[in-house]
C-alpha cells in the first residue's frame, strides 16, 4: 500500500488494517507497503501490517517525503539508518526502496542492516476469527459479542428504501443507509431483488455510491440475493472484506461448490442456508446434518477457511397455531449450539423477522419476541442478525409477564402445555386491548424505551457459553491455497543458480524454499525506485521513441499529437541495455529481488501512450531483460541467486473513486476489463520466465482484488503452477 499524508490509509481510503483483511485471500508470499512516505513517517503503520500478518512482510519506502522540486533528499546514510530502526526491532522480512533510491541506497542499507535478526513468522491461531473490512476493520472477537447487520437497506427490510429504489431516487436512499450508521449498525446488509427494477444493475449503482460516502464505506458490507449474478456484481465494486448472503446445497453440490470457490477469489466471507437438495432444513436434526454436511464440503474440496464461514440454520415462523411449528425456535437455538460445537471457527446468522410472522402488524409483540429469542440464542453462537439497529429492546426493557410469555413460545415448554394458546390470546388481547384497564393492571405489553447505545451495550453483554474443542477438518491435497510462507523443504541453492544461470526460472516451489529458509536466518533485499533511477538519465522524446517508434504519429482524443516521453515502460523496446544494465545495478547493489520495468504494462495504462497493442510484449520482454541480469550477476555470486518479480502496476484508472463530480457512482473502467488487463499482463511476464509476481503500489484495494482475481484466472486458464504473489499497498 501507499500512503502519503500520514493518515495511515490509502488513496481509497482504507487503513492498513483494513487493506490486509480485504486481500488475505491471495495468500500472498509477502504483504507490504511501499512509495509514499520515507521509512521515519512510515513504521507506524507498518507495525501494524506485521502485527496482522500471519506470513511475510516488506517494506520499500521512499528516500524521504519529497522536497520542493519533487526530488528525494535522504542519502544512503539516512535512508539505511532510517531503516536499521526497523531491523533492530525485528520487523524486516524483505526491504528495500521506492522512489528517490538508488543502487548505493540498497547496498547501505544491505550493510547497516546485515548483523539483524529477519522478522519471524507468528504462531497462527488454532481458531482464527472472521475478520471483516470496510475502509476500517471489523474483527468478530468474542470480545465484540453480538453484530447489528443493518436491515434497511433491503428492499424487503424497509418499505421506504424500497419506494426510493423503484423511483430511482439514489440520494435519498443513501440517507436510509447513513441512518443505520449512526445508529450503530456494525454490517450492511443490501438487496436489491425486485420485480420493478433490474436487481443486478442496482446493486452496481448503489454499491458504487456507497464506496464514495465514507461513513458508509467504513462498514463491511453484506452482498444480498437470491441471484448469483446480482451477488457477483456487488462484490465487482466493493473493496472492502464483505459477505455474501447467500449460498446452499439447494443447487446441487457442484453449483454449491463453483459459487463456493468464486467467493472465495472475491475474498468475501459467505451465509450458507440450511438448505439441500430436497430444500428447507426445518427440525434441529436436518439443520445440523446439512449445515456439518455443508462445512465438510467447503473445508475438504477448497479448503474454504472455517472462520468465514456463517450458518443461517433457519428461523422459521412459531405460535401459529400449527403443533408441527411450535418447536421451530427451540430446535434453532439447539442447532446453532450444536453446531457451534463440532465445526470450528463457525458464525451464526438468521432472520429474525421470521419468527413473529404471524404477528404482523404488532410490532411491539414482534420487538419482544426478537428480543427474547436473542437473549437465548446468543449464549449459545449466534452472533449476528439482520435486525432495524437501534429498534431492538433490551431484555430488561420489555415487562416481565410479556418475557415469560415470549419464552414459553420460543423454547416450546411450560407447566401446563398450552403456552402456544396463551400466547396467541396475549397478542389478541394487545391488538385489542380491553376497553378498560384497571389502573394497578396497567397495559398489556410494555416495553421501556433505550437508546442504541445501551442495546448495544445489553447485547455485548451476552456471553458465549458454547465452546468448540473439534478439530479441524483437513482439506483434501490440492484443495485452495497453500500457505506459501510455511512450505518447508530443503532446496539446493547451486541447482536453482544455475538454472538461473541458464537462463530458466526455478519451479514456484523451489523459489518459496529458498526464501523460506533464507528468511529464517536473514533480511532479504528488494531493488530500488527504477522510475527515479531512469529520470536520472535525462531521457527525451527520441530516446522514447528508438528505432522501433521514430515514426509512431499517433494523435490523441483532443487533436494532440501523442508524446512517449515519460513512457518508461517502452525503454524495453527503445534502450534495452539501459533497462538490463540498470537491474544488474541493483543486483550487484545486494538485492535477492528486482522488479521488472513494468509498472504500466497493461492495456489500460498503455493505452494513454496509444500503446496497447505491444503489451504482452512489452511484458514478455522487460522480463527476459531482468531475467538476464539475474542471470550474469548469479554467475558471478552462485552462492546467492537473484530473482526477477513481475511488476504489476495499479493502473490509471480505479474502481473504487468516480472520475465525475457529478456522478460519483461512475466509473471509467469495469472489474471486467481491468481483470482482462491483468490477465494479458501477467501472461506476458509469466512467458518471460518471472519468478514471482509483485502487485505493487496499491492506492485502491479494489484494484488489487481485481489483479489477485486475474492471477488465478490466468493459472487456472493455463493450468500453469501458480507464481508466489507479493502485493505491496501505498497508504497516505
Amino acid at each position: 500500500a501507499t500512503i502519503v499524508d500520514n493518515s495511515g490509509r490509502t488513496l481509497s481510503g482504507q487503513t492498513i488494517e483494513a487493506f490486509y483483511i480485504s486481500v488475505k485471500h491471495a495468500k500472498a508470499f509477502t504483504v507490504g507497503i511501499n512509495c509514499a512516505l520515507g521509512a521515519a513517517q512510515m513504521k507506524k503503520f507498518y507495525k501494524m501490517l506485521c502485527d496482522m500478518n500471519t506470513g511475510w512482510c516488506h517494506v520499500y519506502p521512499n528516500a524521504g517525503l519529497p522536497n520542493a522540486m519533487g526530488g528525494y533528499d535522504e542519502d544512503p546514510d539516512i535512508f539505511s539508518n532510517n531503516l536499521y530502526d526497523y531491523a533492530k526491532d525485528g520487523l524486516l522480512n524483505f526491504v528495500g526502496g521506492c522512489c528517490g533510491t538508488f543502487p548505493s541506497h540498497i547496498k547501505a542499507l544491505a550493510e547497516k542492516v546485515k548483523p539483524c535478526k529477519p522478522r519471524q513468522l507468528p504462531e497462527l491461531p488454532k481458531y482464527p476469527v472472521m475478520q471483516l473490512s470496510g475502509l476500517e476493520p471489523g474483527i468478530l472477537t468474542p470480545e465484540k459479542g453480538f453484530q447489528w447487520v443493518g436491515e434497511r437497506c433491503n428492499l424487503m427490510g424497509s418499505a421506504k428504501f424500497k419506494k426510493l429504489v423503484d423511483a430511482y431516487k439514489w440520494d435519498e436512499a443513501m440517507e436510509v443507509c447513513l441512518a443505520q450508521c449512526e445508529k450503530k449498525a456494525d454490517i450492511l446488509d443490501f438487496n436489491f431483488d425486485s420485480d420493478l427494477i433490474d436487481g443486478q444493475s442496482a446493486m452496481g449503482k448503489f454499491m458504487r455510491l456507497c464506496v464514495t460516502e465514507p461513513n458508509v464505506a467504513r462498514l463491511p458490507f453484506m452482498i444480498d440475493s437470491s441471484k448469483w449474478p446480482v451477488i457477483e456484481e456487488g462484490l465487482k465494486c466493493v473493496q472492502g472484506k464483505s459477505i455474501v448472503n447467500s449460498i446452499s446445497l439447494k443447487v446441487g453440490e457442484e453449483e454449491f461448490l463453483r459459487q463456493a470457490k468464486l467467493v472465495m477469489r472475491f475474498g468475501a466471507a459467505v451465509v450458507i442456508m440450511a438448505f439441500d437438495e430436497q430444500g428447507q432444513a426445518a427440525t434441529f436434526e436436518d439443520k445440523v446434518r446439512i449445515c456439518q454436511r455443508s462445512y465438510k464440503l467447503l473445508r475438504e474440496k477448497l479448503n474454504f477457511p472455517p472462520e468465514d464461514i456463517i450458518f443461517d440454520c433457519n428461523v422459521l415462523t412459531i405460535a401459529t397455531g400449527l403443533p408441527e411449528h411450535n418447536g421451530y425456535g427451540i430446535d434453532f437455538i439447539n442447532a446453532v449450539a450444536e453446531i457451534k460445537r463440532t465445526c470450528p471457527c463457525v458464525s451464526f446468522s438468521g432472520g429474525l423477522s421470521n419468527l413473529s410472522f404471524s404477528f404482523r402488524g404488532l410490532n411491539s409483540v414482534r420487538d419482544a419476541m426478537h428480543s427474547v429469542f436473542l437473549y437465548h440464542c446468543i449464549p449459545k453462537g449466534l452472533n449476528m442478525s439482520i435486525v432495524n439497529p437501534g429498534g431492538l429492546p433490551r431484555y430488561e426493557d420489555i415487562d416481565e409477564n410479556t418475557r415469560k410469555l415470549c419464552e414459553e413460545v420460543i423454547l416450546n415448554k411450560s407447566a401446563d402445555g398450552n403456552h402456544v394458546e396463551r400466547f396467541l390470546e396475549f397478542a389478541e388481547r394487545v391488538k385489542n386491548p380491553p376497553a378498560v384497564v384497571a389502573a394497578p393492571a396497567g397495559p398489556v405489553l410494555k416495553i421501556q424505551k433505550s437508546t442504541p447505545e445501551q442495546q448495544k451495550t445489553h447485547f455485548a453483554s451476552l456471553k458465549l457459553e458454547v465452546t468448540c474443542s473439534a478439530e479441524h477438518v483437513m482439506p483434501e491435497p490440492g484443495a485452495g491455497l497453500p500457505d506459501v510462507c510455511r512450505l518447508e523443504g530443503c532446496i539446493e541453492t547451486e541447482k536453482v543458480s544455475q538454472k538461473i544461470i541458464a537462463g530458466g526460472t526455478p519451479t514456484p516451489s523451489e523459489v518459496l524454499k529458498y526464501f523460506n529458509n533464507q528468511l529464517k536466518e536473514r533480511i532479504c533485499f528488494l531493488d530500488g525506485g527504477m522510475g527515479t533511477r531512469i529520470q536520472a538519465e535525462k531521457l527525451e522524446e527520441a530516446d522514447y521513441r528508438g528505432d522501433r517508434f521514430k515514426d509512431f504519429n499517433a494523435i490523441d482524443a483532443n487533436g494532440v499529437p501523442v508524446s512517449l516521453k515519460g513512457n518508461n515502460d517502452l525503454l524495453i523496446f527503445s534502450k534495452p541495455d539501459l533497462v538490463k544494465d540498470i537491474h544488474k545495478e541493483y543486483f550487484a547493489a545486494g538485492s535477492d529481488i528486482c522488479e521488472t520495468n513494468t509498472f504500466n504494462g497493461t492495456g489500460i495504462s498503455q493505452a494513454e501512450y496509444k500503446m496497447q497493442e505491444v503489451v504482452y510484449e512489452m511484458n514478455k520482454v522487460g522480463a527476459e531483460l531482468a531475467k538476464k541480469a539475474a542471470a550474469e550477476v548469479t554467475k558471478a555470486e552462485p552462492h546467492k541467486p537473484r530473482f526477477v518479480a513481475g511488476a504489476v502496476g495499479p493502473t490509471s484508472r480505479t474502481l473504487s473513486v468516480s472520475p465525475s463530480v457529478e456522478d460519483p457512482s461512475f466509473r471509467n473502467v469495469t472489474w471486467d476489463e481491468l481483470v482482462e488487463s491483468y490477465v494479458e499482463q501477467i501472461g506476458g511476464l509469466v512467458d518471460g520466465g518471472v519468478d514471482l509476481l509483485m502487485i505493487e503500489t496499491i492506492f485502491d484495494t479494489q484494484n488489487a482484488k481485481a489483479a489477485i482475481f486475474a492471477v488465478d484466472e490466468y493459472f487456472t486458464r493455463t493450468k500453469k503452477e501458480r507464481l508466489p504473489v507479493m502485493l505491496s499497498a501505498t497508504i497516505v
